[in-house]
């Protein structure tokens, strides 16, 4: 991660002056977060069980991530409020298990976390947009991790940090967090859709 940030670092130097930080993480991410919103948009969730398997994922990326969140909180924020106990409150209400099997990941600064918050925080509009889309539909069932609102607050805290200049070398480093707290979310999500059992 040292040698990514330091590489990433040295293009922002040179490419990115004077720019804020959420617009450099929203740039430098961009790829990967399309790829996931495509693959969450492919997801069937007619049926409980393709539901179930959106929660599973959902609760697979967000156990690791809050997990190694708890071990290095983000600059200038406490850590996001967990959302892992409503996910298995609505799993358990399908009759579903969540998956024993969590990814064991570590951010090693304050701004790697930084970028993993932007990356949870964000998420919750997603969220609301899918809960809005469910009702339409009249689907039923347990919803209390669509509907948590407590990060939506958090992301207005979060948006003062991510206004601000900061230093090349922070920036990489969030940006090295949010990258991998995608790719936690893109395997998660990439396991549930082909079943793989865990």
């Amino acid at each position: 991660i040292a040698g990514y940030a330091q590489r990433t670092a040295l293009f922002l130097r040179t490419r990115m002056r004077g720019r804020i930080l959420r617009n450099q993480l929203r740039d430098a991410t961009g790829d990967i977060h399309a790829r996931l919103d495509e693959t969450v948009g492919h997801m069937p969730l007619s049926s409980d069980a393709d539901y179930g398997a959106f929660l599973r994922a959902q609760h697979r990326a967000r156990l690791a991530v809050e997990k190694a969140l708890q071990g290095q909180p983000p600059y200038g924020l406490a850590t996001p409020p967990s959302q892992a106990k409503l996910l298995e409150l609505d799993l358990d209400d399908l009759g579903i298990h969540p998956s024993s099997q969590i990814e064991d990941i570590a951010f090693g600064s304050p701004f790697e976390a930084l970028g993993a918050v932007w990356v949870i925080a964000g998420s919750s509009m997603g969220n609301r947009t899918m809960l809005q889309q469910r009702r339409k539909k009249g689907q039923a069932g347990p919803q209390r991790f669509l509907e948590d609102s407590r990060l939506g607050v958090y992301f207005v805290e979060l948006r003062a940090i991510l206004g601000e200049d900061h230093d090349h070398l922070r920036v990489a480093e969030a940006i090295a967090g949010a990258t991998k707290t995608f790719e936690v979310f893109e395997r998660a999500f990439t396991i549930e859709r082909l079943g793989v059992a865990a």
